[in-house]
């Protein structure tokens, strides 16, 4: 027996640019780095912004057909209102040099790095965040948008709010819940002006439709033990604070609680062609742990590199989460750190099995991309976590393809997993 997917299934990869190009000095994340909060400084990182075009060689060897990655704002825009057009066809030439390999970008337009000059504006707690995105947005649709028919609008917007402004790790390092949900509440609103400018400045240059979408982190959310009610209540809490209420306020057009209370925005609803899923781990919870970026895992679990359970079944309970939306998903992100590859490929193989289960319940899952092409700066982290396909020596800037990445170009030949795998893996 082996799994077939849907015809036209997109297969890829997926990176961010201030994990992979470096040297991006003018936004927030190298001044964090610079005042001691990360495990190492991200410096040239892996050289991308240079090397992109043997990286994308080796995507068009493993026959990867999506590659998703991010334009760094704090290069287009290094000041305020002044753009760097030397930028701006730097990219150009990254989107192009994808298209001569064929492969289809997918662009991120907002991974978790904002300018110097917006963090000092107050970055998303300043209630003109909205409009100042949606005006760099506009910026690369115009320049760029004849090369782009894929855009991922804000990555993660949770995991910003939750980790720069809840629990401090990301900058701007608060710790005050209130502040977490009006920076929730501008991402979404940022969101929504992101998705209305980009379909507006493609009809206008005459553009191909672009197809737009938010990128969800989704974390199953569980008891720590399901007899007791205050571990229940508190997944359940989890669950709607951190999963559920962005995805419903767009679904609805309304600002749900808790980051708002119910009141109608006029351009919210179902600003979205697709949606985008990226897929880790599962979370024990309870009022007696504390919330961190990594909870409790059952005893005897298979963890990662990063402490993280690995639990593929998540993948497919968060897919049917997201299939009350009606709306196609592509999975974003979903992959493992791991220094062992054979764990790599294991976790591939599950998951997918999983991801195949929930297309056959009526999930209309439209593509995989795995996290990530190559090896890469992991924010706090530092270079220490291995998650790439592709193995980058920090010393010599080599790439070389790990076996897993090789079983991950039959997948896509195949358009599914092949019966041996399965077995293997399974």
């Amino acid at each position: 027996m082996s799994l077939k997917f849907p015809e036209g299934f997109m297969w890829g990869c997926a990176i961010s640019a201030h994990q992979v190009e470096g040297n991006n000095t003018n936004n927030d994340w190298w001044l964090w780095e610079q005042q001691g909060h990360t495990a190492e400084p991200s410096g040239r990182a892996c050289d991308h912004y240079n090397l992109y075009e043997k990286d994308f060689d080796l995507a068009k060897e493993l026959k990867i057909q999506v590659l998703r990655f991010s334009i760094e704002w704090s290069r287009i825009e290094p000041k305020e209102n002044a753009w760097n057009e030397k930028e701006v066809e730097h990219y150009r030439k990254v989107l192009k040099a994808l298209h001569e390999r064929g492969i289809t970008p997918m662009v991120t337009l907002h991974h978790f790095t904002n300018p110097i000059w917006f963090a000092e504006k107050g970055a998303w707690l300043n209630p003109d965040s909205p409009q100042i995105f949606e005006r760099y947005v506009r910026h690369v649709v115009e320049k760029l948008g004849d090369l782009i028919e894929y855009y991922n609008t804000i990555n993660e917007p949770m995991v910003v709010a939750t980790m720069g402004y809840y629990l401090g790790v990301f900058p701007p390092g608060e710790k005050d819940l209130a502040k977490a949900l009006i920076v929730a509440r501008n991402l979404l609103l940022a969101h929504a002006r992101a998705y209305h400018a980009i379909h507006e400045v493609a009809r206008e240059f005459g553009f191909k439709k672009p197809k737009v979408a938010i990128v969800k982190n989704i974390i199953i959310f569980e008891p720590l033990n399901p007899e007791a009610r205050g571990d229940v209540s508190e997944a359940q809490m989890r669950d709607l604070y951190f999963n559920r209420a962005f995805l419903d306020s767009i679904a609805r057009g309304e600002i749900v609680p808790p980051f708002g209370n119910n009141e109608p925005v006029d351009y919210l609803k179902s600003t979205w062609d697709f949606i985008g899923l990226n897929y880790y781990t599962r979370m024990l919870c309870s009022p007696s742990v504390q919330i961190s970026e990594s909870g409790p895992v059952p005893e005897g679990a298979e963890i990662t590199d990063m402490g993280w359970e690995v639990y593929p079944e998540g993948i497919y309970r968060a897919l049917m989460m997201l299939k009350r939306y009606g709306k196609g998903v592509v999975i974003t992100e979903n992959g493992i750190a791991t220094r062992d590859d054979e764990q790599r490929c294991r976790f591939i193989v599950r998951h997918l099995a999983q991801v195949h289960r929930a297309i056959k319940e009526g999930v209309d899952v439209r593509g995989y991309l795995y996290w990530s092409l190559i090896d890469n700066f992991e924010w706090n982290h530092g270079f220490s976590k291995r998650f790439g396909l592709i193995e980058v020596d920090y010393n010599t800037m080599e790439r070389k393809p790990r076996p897993s990445a090789y079983m991950f170009r039959r997948i896509i030949e195949y358009n599914g997993v092949p019966e041996d795998l399965l077995k293997k893996y399974l």
